[in-house]
Parts: C-alpha cells; sequence; structure tokens
C-alpha cells in the first residue's frame, strides 16, 4: 500500500515554533477540529506524548512530520575528532 505524503506550501508551515503543542493549538494550525487531532493521535497518524488520561502533547517534530515538511536538522561528521582517554569520559572513549 503506498503512502502519498502531501507537502503544504510554506506560509503553512508559518507559525510559531515550540517544543511542543496542545491538541488545540495544533488543531488551530491545521485549521481542523480537536477532536481530528485526537483521532488523528490514535490513529497513530501523528505521534504525541501522553501526559495524563487526557493530556497530549505533540512535539514540534511530529507536527512537522505530520504536515509532510522535510527535516532540516542535518548531522555532521568530523572525521578529524580525536578521543583523549585522559580527559574524556572512560565510558564515551569506549564507544569511539
Amino acid at each position: 500500500m503506498a503512502t502519498r505524503i502531501s507537502t503544504r506550501p510554506e506560509s503553512a508551515l508559518d507559525f510559531e515554533r515550540k517544543p511542543f503543542y496542545s491538541p488545540a493549538e495544533v488543531a488551530k494550525i491545521l485549521s481542523i477540529s480537536d477532536q481530528t487531532v485526537l483521532e488523528r493521535i490514535h490513529e497513530g497518524r501523528l505521534f504525541a506524548v501522553q501526559l495524563g488520561v487526557r493530556l497530549y502533547r505533540i512535539p514540534l517534530g511530529a507536527l512537522l512530520q505530520f504536515m509532510g515538511a522535510q527535516p532540516s536538522i542535518r548531522r555532521s561528521v568530523n572525521p578529524q575528532t580525536q578521543v583523549s582517554p585522559k580527559t574524556d569520559d572512560p565510558q564515551d572513549a569506549a564507544e569511539h
């Protein structure tokens, strides 16, 4: 089964960035009802952290992914990095 990801125009991504959103805030951003947001959470289509029986928070990354935005976080690796057992934590040194 193929899944089609809809991409929204950049203007749809113009909202205040913060770490977590309530379902009501997500509903306002997406122009849908609060109940629709909760349905997407229960269906597993929108990731949310459940903090209580009826309390959910949606991380920014999950919201952007749901909206079809491309990830903008990049990881860079410096091949010249050196690990020094004298100055680094022994557990970190063991990983390298």
